[in-house]
C-alpha cells in the first residue's frame, strides 16, 4: 500500500472516493458515516486539499435580540454552531433581557488588517538608512497594493526596528473581505518591489526578508492587537433596568457589578489580555456556522466587558477590538455557510459591518447572562456532580447482545435508536451525556422488540438541576435541598423492579418483559420488551384505559407497599413548588396568569392539611405517569409503558392525570362524574361515591402543585406541545371541584 494520499490536486467526486478507499484500507475502518457529504468537490478548490469528507456541527438559535446600532437595525437571530450544553440557552437568555432593555446599541469603531513583514540588514545603520528611504515611498507602495487587489487599501506604514531587522507593519483596509489572502498578496508584492527597486543599492538593499515576522499577531492574541486593532474593532452596549436583571438574569445590578469587578482583579493578576467572560463562545459558534477562519478565534474572543452601575441600572458595554470577519471569500461561499449568512442579512458586499455589531451584540448578551448566572449561583448549580468516585466503562451498542440481554436468542440485530419525546431520557442526556441510554429496536431470532437502556435516577435528578439552575437562585436552591427527595431518584432501579414484579395485574398492564439488566458495574439498566403494535388511546378509548388501569388499582388497593415504590410526600417539599410555580408564573403568564397563580399557592399553603387527608385514604400502586405519552392500546388491549414513576399513592392520582391530558379545557362536570364513577365501579364499588370523589380532589390537588408545576418550568426552557391544553385542562377540572360541597 503506497502512503502517498491519492488524486492530489483532483476536485472530483471520483478522486474524493478514491482517497476514501485509501484511508478504509489503511485504518480499517468503515468511515460509514464520516465519509458522506453533501458538498461538491468541484467548488472547493482554495478552500482545502485532499478533500474526503465533511463534519456536521448542529446549529441551535437565539434571539430575537434587538439591535439599535448603526449597521445593525432590527430583531436577528443568530445561528450558533455549537457542541457545548447551555450555551445557547444562556445567549437566549441574555438576547431576552437587553431586548426587554430597549435593544443593544453597536457601533464598528474601525476596520483594517495587518501583514508585517521583516526585512535584515548588514548593520543597524542599515536598518535606520531604509526606514528613511521607506517613509519616502508611501505613493510607490499604494501602487503596488492596487497592482494586486481592487478591494484592499493601504492606510498605515509603521516601522519598528529591532537591532538590524526592521519589522514593518503594514496595515490595510480591506472593505468586506476578512482580508488575510488580500493583505498577504500586496505585502509580498511590496516585499517584491522593495527588491527589485534596491537591486543595485548596496546602501539600502536588505541581506534578506521574510513576509510575516509575527509582528501582526495573525492569529495569536497580543497587546499590539488590543491596542491598535487587527481586523474590525466593534463595541456594544445595553442599559438593563433593574427589573428586566430580576425577572429575567434573577440577580441584581449590584451583585453583578460587584462579581465582574472581583472577576477584573483576578484577570489582571493571571496577566489575561482582555477582561471579558464568554465572548470566544459566541464568536465560534458564528465563525462556524457561517464558514469564518476558525483558527481566527483565538485573537478574535479577545474582548474588554465593563459592568457599571447607574442609578438603579446596570450599564454594559463590550469592545471586540480584533475581530477577524469577511462575507466575502473563503468559507462564507460555502452552502451552508452562505445560508446562514442570509439569515443574518450580511452574505456579500456590504454585509461586514453588520456581521461584526451582530457578533458584538450577542458576544455582549451573553456575557451578561453568564455574569447573572455566576454571581446567583446557576452557573455551580449547572455543572452539579453525580458523585462517581470511579471510573465506569459504559455500555456501547454492541452491548446489546443476546449474553448481554439475557436473551435466549441466536441472532440479535440491534436498529437505529428510536427517537421518542420522553421527558426522562433527555434529563438523564443532560447529566451524563457520555452514556448509552434511549430505546433500541432489536430483532432477536424473528422476533420484534426493543430495549429500553436508561439514565440512573441521580442523572435525572441532575439534570433537571441544569434546567432548575436556569431558573433563578430560589429555583435552584430549592431543587439543591429537594430535588433527591422527588419521585426521579432511583427511578432506574423502580422500573426494573416493576418488570420483575410477578403480579398478574401489574403484568396485564405492562408489555411483555423478555430481560432485566441490572449491572452496577458498568452503570447498565435495561428491560428488553415486546415491539406493541399499536396506538396511543383517542378520546373512544379513554373509558377503556380507565378500566384497566382500575383493574391493577383494585389488585393493589389495601395490600403493603413494596420497597420499589415511592412514597409522594408533598408537603415536605413544599418550598420546591411553591419556587416552580412562582418562577413559571413570571415566565410565562399566558399560561400561568394571577388568577391561576394564586389556585397553586393556596393548594401549596394547605398542603400539609390536605396531605395527611390523603394519607388516611386507601393506597395502591399507581403508575404516577398515566397519560396518552406512556399509554398504548392495541385491539381490546391497554398497555402502559415507563414504570419508573410508580408509586403507592391514592388510586385516583393515576384518574386524575388521565383526565387532565384527555379531556377538553371545556369539560364539564358530567364528563368528570361519569368517568369518576366509572373508576369507582371497578376498584372499589362499596366504596362511598363522596369518599371516592373527595380521594380524586386530593390527588388533582397533587397533580396542580407537584407534576405540572414542574413541567410549566421546565416549558420555558424546553416547549412542551402538550402542556398549554394541560394546564386549561387541570385547572377547568379544579374549577368544577371547587364548586361542590366541601372544597
Amino acid at each position: 500500500m503506497t502512503d502517498v494520499i491519492p488524486g492530489r490536486g483532483q476536485y472530483t467526486e471520483e478522486a474524493r472516493r478514491n482517497r476514501l478507499d485509501w484511508l478504509r484500507d489503511r485504518t480499517g475502518t468503515s468511515l460509514a458515516r464520516a465519509g458522506s457529504t453533501g458538498l461538491d468537490a468541484a467548488a472547493l478548490s482554495g478552500n482545502l486539499e485532499n478533500f474526503v469528507g465533511s463534519v456536521e456541527v448542529p446549529v441551535g438559535l437565539a434571539g430575537p435580540l434587538l439591535f439599535t446600532g448603526d449597521a445593525a437595525r432590527g430583531a436577528v437571530v443568530a445561528p450558533l454552531a455549537t457542541t457545548e450544553g447551555a450555551l445557547v440557552a444562556s445567549a437566549a437568555r441574555g438576547a431576552r433581557a437587553l431586548t426587554l432593555a430597549g435593544g443593544v446599541t453597536t457601533q464598528v469603531l474601525a476596520q483594517r488588517m495587518s501583514r508585517a513583514p521583516v526585512f535584515e540588514f548588514a548593520d543597524v545603520a542599515g536598518a535606520v538608512r531604509f526606514t528613511a528611504w521607506l517613509r519616502s515611498r508611501r505613493a510607490d507602495l499604494e501602487k503596488q497594493v492596487a497592482f494586486v487587489s481592487r478591494h484592499a487599501r493601504l492606510v498605515d506604514v509603521d516601522p519598528y526596528q529591532i537591532g538590524r531587522y526592521l519589522h514593518v507593519r503594514l496595515v490595510f483596509e480591506t472593505a468586506d473581505a476578512a482580508g488575510q489572502n488580500m493583505t498577504t498578496a500586496a505585502s509580498w508584492q511590496i516585499c517584491r518591489w522593495v527588491q527589485d527597486t534596491l537591486a543595485a543599492d548596496d546602501r539600502l538593499r536588505p541581506v534578506r526578508s521574510l513576509l510575516e515576522g509575527n509582528l501582526s499577531s495573525d492569529k495569536k492574541v497580543s497587546v499590539a492587537s488590543l491596542l491598535a486593532g487587527r481586523g474590525t474593532r466593534v463595541t456594544a452596549e445595553c442599559v438593563l433596568p433593574r427589573e428586566v436583571i430580576a425577572t429575567v438574569l434573577k440577580a441584581t445590578p449590584e451583585a453583578i457589578v460587584r462579581g465582574h469587578q472581583t472577576a477584573v482583579l483576578g484577570a489582571q493578576q493571571a496577566g489575561m489580555v482582555g477582561s471579558g467572560i464568554n465572548a470566544a463562545n459566541m464568536v465560534a459558534a458564528l465563525f462556524v456556522a457561517t464558514g469564518q477562519d476558525i483558527a481566527c478565534v483565538h485573537e478574535s474572543g479577545v474582548s474588554i466587558l465593563s459592568l457599571e452601575l447607574s442609578g438603579d441600572d446596570l450599564v454594559a458595554t463590550i469592545l471586540l477590538p480584533s475581530l477577524i470577519t469577511g462575507t466575502v471569500g473563503g468559507g462564507t461561499g460555502l452552502p451552508r455557510q452562505r445560508e446562514w449568512l442570509d439569515v443574518l442579512g450580511c452574505a456579500g458586499p456590504g454585509g461586514g459591518a453588520r456581521f461584526a455589531e451582530i457578533i458584538a451584540g450577542f458576544a455582549l448578551a451573553l456575557d451578561v447572562s453568564t455574569a447573572a448566572a455566576l454571581v446567583s449561583g446557576q452557573f455551580a448549580e449547572a455543572h452539579q456532580r453525580l458523585g462517581r468516585s470511579r471510573p465506569v466503562r459504559w455500555l456501547q451498542t454492541a452491548d446489546l447482545n443476546a449474553a448481554y440481554l439475557g436473551l435466549t436468542a441466536d441472532h440479535v440485530t440491534v436498529g437505529a435508536p428510536l427517537h421518542g419525546d420522553g421527558i426522562a431520557s433527555e434529563l438523564g442526556a443532560l447529566g451524563e451525556r457520555r452514556k448509552l441510554t434511549g430505546l433500541f429496536p432489536l430483532t432477536a431470532d424473528g422476533r420484534d422488540l426493543v430495549a429500553k437502556v436508561k439514565p440512573r435516577g441521580e442523572e435525572l435528578v441532575a439534570g433537571m438541576a441544569m434546567i432548575a439552575s436556569l431558573c433563578g437562585p430560589q429555583v435552584a436552591g430549592a431543587w439543591s435541598r429537594w430535588g433527591a427527595l422527588t419521585e426521579f431518584a432511583d427511578s432506574h432501579r423502580r422500573e426494573l423492579a416493576a418488570y420483575r414484579c410477578a403480579d398478574p395485574a401489574l403484568r396485564d398492564l405492562q408489555p411483555v418483559c423478555h430481560s432485566v439488566v441490572e449491572d452496577d458495574e458498568r452503570e447498565g439498566y435495561a428491560v428488553v420488551l415486546e415491539r406493541v403494535a399499536g396506538v396511543a388511546p383517542g378520546h373512544d378509548r379513554v373509558d377503556d384505559v380507565v378500566c384497566a388501569v382500575a383493574r391493577m388499582h383494585r389488585a393493589w388497593r389495601g395490600r403493603e407497599p413494596e420497597a420499589w415504590m415511592h412514597r409522594p410526600d408533598p408537603a415536605k417539599s413544599r418550598e420546591l413548588w411553591e419556587s416552580l410555580a412562582r418562577y413559571a408564573a413570571s415566565e410565562l403568564p399566558e399560561l400561568l396568569d394571577a388568577r391561576r397563580l394564586a389556585v397553586v399557592l393556596n393548594i401549596a399553603a394547605e398542603c400539609e392539611f390536605w396531605a395527611q387527608e390523603a394519607a388516611a385514604l386507601p393506597h395502591t400502586l399507581v403508575h404516577n405517569d398515566c397519560n396518552p405519552r406512556n399509554l398504548m392500546v392495541a385491539g381490546a388491549r391497554v398497555v402502559a409503558f415507563d414504570w419508573e414513576l410508580a408509586a403507592w399513592d391514592l388510586p385516583q392520582r393515576d384518574l386524575a392525570e388521565l383526565l387532565a391530558f384527555t379531556l377538553p379545557p371545556g369539560c364539564t362536570a358530567a364528563d368528570v362524574d361519569r368517568r369518576l364513577e366509572l373508576h369507582r365501579s371497578v376498584v372499589a364499588p362499596s366504596a362511598e361515591a363522596r369518599t371516592w370523589r373527595r380521594g380524586y380532589q386530593l390527588a388533582l390537588r397533587s397533580l396542580i402543585l407537584t407534576r405540572l408545576m414542574l413541567y410549566a418550568a421546565a416549558h420555558v426552557h424546553r416547549e412542551l406541545a402538550f402542556l398549554p391544553d394541560v394546564l386549561a385542562t387541570a385547572f377547568r377540572l379544579w374549577e368544577i371541584e371547587s364548586t361542590r360541597d366541601g372544597e
